[in-house]
């Protein structure tokens, strides 16, 4: 297929953004304002939950401000910083500062053509801390995605698109043991510093007695190599604080479709995969680096059309 002058334009656009996760979801994003913006009568209004400093919303709005009704669009955020940031980096848009997960907040902002959630919903599960397990209280974190999640598809106007991009919990035996050797001592403390830093689980592993290596779980695996990208940087300091394994693909699917969206596009992707080679060498054999994201594009049914 040949380019198009879209795929120049973002090319062009998104060459500082590292997260190549958020680029994913701004691309899928743009394709579906433009779809709407060709047909008849459709508005293209976009909602971000948890939209930090604008990235998304505000990459976005600034592409396609002649879009039907796009002026409308509202980013929303609970920390007072980052919609400062938001504001003052895309002056005349619309930005908020609340919680989505506040069923009284999602009242009053009216319904959307497009919801993007994109990295925001692994916070809220990672905020069902139990002081009493030391860790994340997994059933209740879980039910509170899909309370957040369902609040996110109430905003949707009929026939309205979710664009979902978040972390992924591997499918399988999650404590099936992985053997791993570090690539250097560096690699060796980084990891170090993981287990006794990451706050949302308890990771464990053991020594195997061979030089550089250990063992752990399948679970703390994808969890250590996930945020492995992190340490050393100063995102550590909130990285730390936030698991981005919550749902398998199987659960992704199923809160969708019993909130009554159908899936039309479902990908995993390996964001990081050379990075995490150059940390860790697997030995077991037949375990890889895991998909650690999962972009949904999801439509609400409607009985109008």
């Amino acid at each position: 297929m040949q380019p198009t002058p879209w795929d120049h334009y973002w090319e062009l656009r998104l060459s500082a953004l590292e997260d190549l996760g958020k680029r994913e979801a701004i691309l899928e994003a743009s394709r579906l304002i433009r779809t709407l913006a060709e047909a008849p009568g459709k508005t293209a209004r976009l909602l971000e939950l948890g939209c930090g400093e604008g990235q998304i919303i505000g990459a976005l709005l600034e592409a396609h401000a002649q879009a039907p009704g796009i002026q409308a669009s509202v980013g929303v955020d609970y920390r007072r910083g980052v919609v400062e940031t938001s504001r003052r980096l895309y002056p005349g848009m619309k930005f908020l500062e609340g919680d989505f997960t506040d069923p009284a907040l999602l009242a009053g902002l009216g319904q959307f053509d497009l919801v993007l959630l994109v990295n925001a919903l692994h916070e809220v599960f990672s905020a069902t801390f139990s002081p009493e397990r030391g860790e994340v209280d997994v059933p209740r974190a879980k039910e509170r995605v899909r309370q957040a999640l369902g609040g996110a598809v109430g905003c949707l106007a009929d026939g309205g698109w979710l664009v979902l991009f978040d972390g992924l919990e591997p499918p399988g035996d999650g404590g099936q043991r992985v053997h791993l050797r570090f690539q250097s001592w560096q690699a060796r403390r980084r990891f170090e510093t993981f287990a006794q830093e990451f706050k949302p689980f308890r990771i464990q592993y053991r020594e195997t007695g061979e030089a550089g290596c250990v063992e752990l779980s399948q679970h703390d695996f994808a969890r250590y190599i996930d945020k492995s990208i992190f340490l050393d940087k100063a995102l550590w300091e909130s990285e730390r604080l936030e698991s981005y394994q919550y749902f398998t693909e199987a659960e992704f699917r199923q809160a969708i479709s019993a909130l009554g969206l159908s899936i039309h596009e479902l990908r995993t992707l390996t964001v990081n995969y050379e990075k995490w080679q150059a940390e860790v060498e697997i030995l077991t054999p037949g375990v890889d680096f895991p998909a650690e994201h999962i972009l949904i594009l999801a439509r609400l049914n409607t009985q109008k059309e």
